[in-house]
């Protein structure tokens, strides 16, 4: 016992040095195979508790973000022959990522931002192209807009991915306000090499809005009032992390 807690502590410590935010150190150890059993995470949280009652704060003021940005890159999944992920019934992955993501557009212009958006209808974009676009705007950041499929059709939830350490914190805040758009599992951040990831020079983040294979969420995710909530809570993590940055000292920036 005393072996397996030195090797929690010492994966916490090496997630929090990575990522410079215990509550993302943890969704990333969440996923861990140490972690799959709940007897086996007890003494996790214990040493979870101490190290979130000293650093909690650091989320909003101390974890390392984004940085400084007026310009949001939004990516509206697939496009034009690439349908992307087939409904159970509906419309294809494709158009619910370019609604959400006109949605998303709308607001953030709304509250002052300079939006970009790598397809604006239903026409195909490569990966290259729509990574060249976040690539050439300086003080931007990029979100990408998906909704996801599985061959196990009681698959379910809503998950954000993210590479480098400068896009976790944006990840965590997106995931945690997208969860609370409709009832779902929350199956947390991840770190995946996609492309439009890997090649971007900009903060950057893939958003899966949840499972069209699934009977049950495909038919709320169909719904135009749930894909509004769901911009609406993207939207809101994005201007909290441009807030977090202005409104930061320069030394924590």
């Amino acid at each position: 016992m005393i072996a397996r807690f030195l090797i929690w502590f010492l994966l916490f410590s090496l997630q929090f040095a990575k990522l410079g935010d215990c509550r993302v150190a943890c969704m990333v150890l969440s996923k861990h195979f140490y972690f799959q059993n709940l007897y086996r995470i007890l003494p996790f949280l214990s040493l979870a508790a101490v190290y979130l009652s000293g650093c909690s704060s650091s989320f909003i003021t101390g974890a390392r973000g984004t940085g400084r940005f007026n310009t949001v890159v939004i990516d509206a999944g697939h496009g034009g022959l690439d349908r992307g992920a087939k409904p159970v019934t509906g419309i294809y992955e494709k158009n619910l990522a370019l609604d959400t993501s006109t949605r998303l557009a709308r607001i953030l212009r709304q509250n002052g931002l300079h939006v970009v958006e790598t397809r604006t209808g239903d026409y195909f974009v490569t990966l290259g192209n729509r990574v060249a676009v976040s690539n050439r705007l300086k003080e931007s950041i990029f979100v990408s807009i998906h909704y996801n499929w599985s061959k196990r059709k009681n698959a379910s939830g809503i998950e954000t991915f993210y590479l480098n350490p400068n896009s976790a914190r944006l990840a965590s805040r997106i995931q945690s306000k997208m969860v609370g758009s409709y009832f779902s599992r929350d199956r947390g951040i991840k770190s995946r090499k996609f492309y439009v990831l890997r090649m971007n020079k900009r903060p950057a983040v893939l958003c899966e809005l949840g499972f069209i294979s699934n009977r049950k969420e495909n038919a709320i995710v169909q719904s135009s009032k749930t894909r509004q909530k769901l911009a609406d809570s993207i939207a809101s993590a994005i201007l909290a992390e441009r807030a977090n940055y202005l409104s930061a000292p320069a030394s924590d920036r």
